[in-house]
């Protein structure tokens, strides 16, 4: 073959021919580009695509044209069009580790006990009758918050506080009392709770009065419960579309049947037909 194939030739349609006439010098650049020019994207833009008619002379191409075309093809990339990243609204949902509920924490020491309450980059603590907000600091290992004479460390359950000269050591977590001291900074007023089925009552005095049973599965809300209090006993009534709930505390200490946990008063809570009996206490906000 001479070092040339054979393709279609092209129509007399007065187009250049990309091949130049037997015995002229062959540009191989020039040639070779313009053989690939359909197949590669980094051609001009405008020219039209020829297609062969039946029965046209065969056109030559110059073998080492057909030897760079790989070469051409390697090199179409560089036209293509980058590809948009999704909107916004199409990205995956990433947790944002700045971000998460707050804590309420209850820790019992060897000499004392101290409610904290933990939320991002502070922390607020309950110490007798004191109460204070911390920013959480740099720390070596565990977590540090401190604010002018009060310092709080803690790794894993354990804890230490210092508040001025006092000390509190030996502190370590218990997971029991949360619900009772979270209801007391949320200024709830009494909480009972009770086992099989899992059930807890909230009282807020002059306002509201919340009863969650069956472990979550019932939810009733009553606005301002009727109360009366003396020596022996308190006792709590609302009614709402229909429902009554009525509570009865009496001051005779209660052991929880699953925790062991004991409380101040024994409960017994009355919602339509449906009874319940469980242990309370009355929740004092020194605070205040």
């Amino acid at each position: 073959m001479g070092g040339y194939a054979t393709a279609p030739q092209r129509p007399a349609n007065g187009f250049p021919p990309l091949v130049p006439p037997a015995g002229q010098p062959a540009r191989a650049a020039h040639d070779c580009a313009a053989a690939a020019r359909g197949l590669s994207s980094c051609g001009p833009v405008g020219r039209r695509t020829i297609l062969p008619e039946p029965n046209s002379p065969p056109m030559r191409f110059p073998m080492r044209c057909l030897l760079a075309l790989p070469l051409l093809l390697s090199l179409s990339a560089c036209a293509a069009p980058a590809q948009t990243p999704p909107p916004p609204g199409d990205q995956p949902l990433r947790a944002d580790p700045t971000r998460y509920a707050a804590r309420t924490l209850v820790y019992e020491c060897r000499d004392g006990e101290f409610i904290a309450r933990t939320g991002p980059g502070e922390m607020a603590v309950w110490v007798e009758d004191r109460y204070a907000v911390l920013s959480q600091v740099r720390s070596g290992s565990g977590a540090k918050y401190q604010e002018g004479d009060i310092l709080f460390w803690s790794k894993g359950d354990e804890a230490i506080l210092d508040v001025g000269t006092r000390s509190y050591r030996e502190c370590r977590l218990n997971p029991a009392r949360v619900p009772w001291e979270d209801a007391r900074r949320r200024g709830i007023d009494f909480r009972a709770a009770g086992n099989e089925p899992g059930w807890h009552v909230e009282v807020r005095e002059g306002d509201r009065l919340l009863f969650i049973g069956d472990y979550g599965a019932t939810r009733k809300m009553f606005d301002q419960p009727v109360s009366a209090h003396d020596a022996q006993r308190s006792t709590w009534s609302a009614s709402l579309d229909g429902d009554l709930i009525e509570i009865t505390a009496e001051w005779v200490e209660c052991q929880d049947t699953m925790s062991g946990a004991r409380y101040p008063m024994s409960v017994e809570l009355r919602l339509n037909e449906n009874h319940y009996r469980g242990c309370g206490m009355q929740l004092e906000h020194p605070w205040e």
